[in-house]
């Protein structure tokens, strides 16, 4: 059995990929404007995020097989600094007389991250303060490259991340979005896969990935597939800690995954590994660090 996560660019990764090998996929992009790390999601212009998320997904498509799934959970952005500028001061109700905090309170200082507010004048979507809704653009992309949208689900949040006072709805919830290459792709019907799933977020030992999701997550989506065995094939793109890994071993498959980052790489590796131990398969593992040469067939 195949348990490997591979570091580096995942589109010139899953490029190597046998064509009609890979059974699920369940993966996490990184959010546009969140981190400040290599890879995607610090693009300056949201656009570029989306056309750049879709074109690995198109290398991916030949390498699904006919009636594999694909599950896309992706976060969405307002068009606004991830720091408040000091002008957007007049926005806000905090403060004793709800005028906004202190010239110099951190809301305003501290250095999250480079992104700025992308303006364009002539698109609408783009203008300042406007939530961008990139999920469903990023669907709508994949749709053009030859998915099929298949549904959605909605992920509700137990313990979501609590929000300051804002003139919005706090977000308790992020979609899951059901692919596919085939209108005729496997699906579980018996008990029916329900469109909303309630479970909180968890905390993990070891190497910090603050936008890690929680084990249940992968573990529904594989289950949504239906019947697995020691030949289904799970694939994460963007591996990042490694929960797809996880979840693939614990339901007895097979799973390769892509990680960029080098840390985030050799912890998810220790992680699957570990998992692999526990379930007793240890010595059917894949090598998983310092094999970036070496060419993936997956039989």
């Amino acid at each position: 059995m195949l348990f490997e996560v591979r570091q580096g660019d995942c589109a010139k990764l899953a490029a190597n990929l046998s064509d009609e090998s890979i059974d699920i996929i369940v993966t996490s992009p990184p959010y546009w404007g969140q981190r400040m790390s290599l890879g995607h999601g610090v693009e300056e212009d949201p656009r570029d995020y989306i056309s750049g998320i879709g074109e690995i997904f198109e290398i991916l498509l030949p390498k699904l097989k006919y009636d594999a799934i694909v599950w896309l959970n992706v976060g969405d952005a307002y068009n606004t600094p991830i720091n408040w500028r000091f002008e957007d001061k007049k926005y806000s109700s905090l403060g004793h007389e709800r005028d906004g905090l202190s010239d110099d309170n951190t809301a305003y200082t501290k250095p999250r991250a480079k992104r700025k507010a992308f303006i364009d004048q002539s698109s609408g979507w783009l203008k300042y303060g406007n939530l961008l809704s990139l999920p469903h653009r990023l669907v709508q992309e994949l749709c053009s490259r030859g998915y099929y949208f298949r549904g959605e689900v909605i992920w509700k949040k137990l313990n979501p991340m609590p929000e300051g006072r804002c003139r919005r709805p706090h977000r308790a919830h992020e979609p899951i979005f059901l692919l596919s290459k085939s209108e005729r792709h496997r699906f579980r019907v018996q008990p029916p896969v329900s469109s909303v799933w309630e479970f909180p977020s968890e905390r993990m030992r070891g190497e910090k990935h603050f936008s890690r999701f929680p084990l249940e997550l992968p573990k529904r989506c594989i289950e949504a597939f239906g019947e697995t065995t020691a030949e289904t094939l799970v694939c994460d793109p963007f591996t990042g800690s490694g929960t797809t890994g996880i979840a693939a071993i614990n339901a007895n498959c097979q799973f390769i995954g892509f990680e960029i980052d080098a840390d985030q790489h050799r912890a998810a590796s220790m992680r699957i590994e570990q998992a692999a131990i526990e379930r007793g398969l240890a010595h059917e593992c894949a090598p998983t660090l310092d094999n970036e040469a070496r060419k993936i067939v997956v039989r």
